[in-house]
């Protein structure tokens, strides 16, 4: 079985959406958001190297916080209290964490003690009760850091999508016609 990577298998679930035609211009380039200063410097940097560590650069496109991923988050939580609540406690619990694995901050640890950290919190079914609290928060990092790459010219590049402008015309789709005047008993 060949080895995919985490930018393969997100891509693989969008690729119903960039299957789609459509007739449109080039996704205009647009500047990374700016910063709400709503996390402290060493959480944003740790929500950078988190960022990155789920969506990594790759030889065709950049890395998560190049495209505004951690920015998009911090906004997010600085405007909603159950994000602010779960990203700041989970940022604290994922330095801490690594305080007791290495020594040291999440951002600055080796990429392999990043990696085996999160592992352990990758998965609810497997992680240890004691690491609840890194499981909710890794979900949502996860969440968010895919929602705010895909949602940037680079993620839309990424999948080849084509929307996002309005269309002179739409042909319905044959097999779809076909299906709906069978379920109808018209055919």
């Amino acid at each position: 079985m060949s080895e995919f990577s985490r930018r393969s298998l997100v891509q693989l679930t969008a690729l119903p959406l960039a299957a789609q035609e459509h007739n449109h211009g080039e996704v205009p380039a647009s500047p990374k958001p700016a910063r709400t200063n709503f996390f402290t410097s060493p959480e944003f940097e740790t929500l950078q190297v988190l960022c990155d560590l789920i969506l990594p650069a790759d030889e065709v496109s950049p890395a998560a916080s190049a495209t505004g991923a951690a920015e998009y988050i911090e906004l997010l939580s600085s405007n909603n209290s159950r994000l602010a609540k779960t990203f700041r406690g989970g940022l604290a619990w994922l330095n801490s964490q690594a305080y007791m694995l290495a020594g040291d901050s999440f951002a600055k640890l080796p990429a392999a003690r990043q990696t085996e950290l999160l592992d352990r919190i990758a998965d609810h079914r497997r992680a240890a009760h004691s690491d609840a609290p890194g499981v909710e928060f890794f979900d949502w990092a996860r969440r968010l850091t895919v929602d705010a790459y895909y949602t940037s010219p680079s993620g839309y590049r990424d999948v080849d999508y084509k929307g996002g402008k309005g269309m002179t015309t739409y042909q319905v789709p044959a097999a779809a016609l076909e299906q709906a005047l069978t379920k109808a008993k018209l055919k």
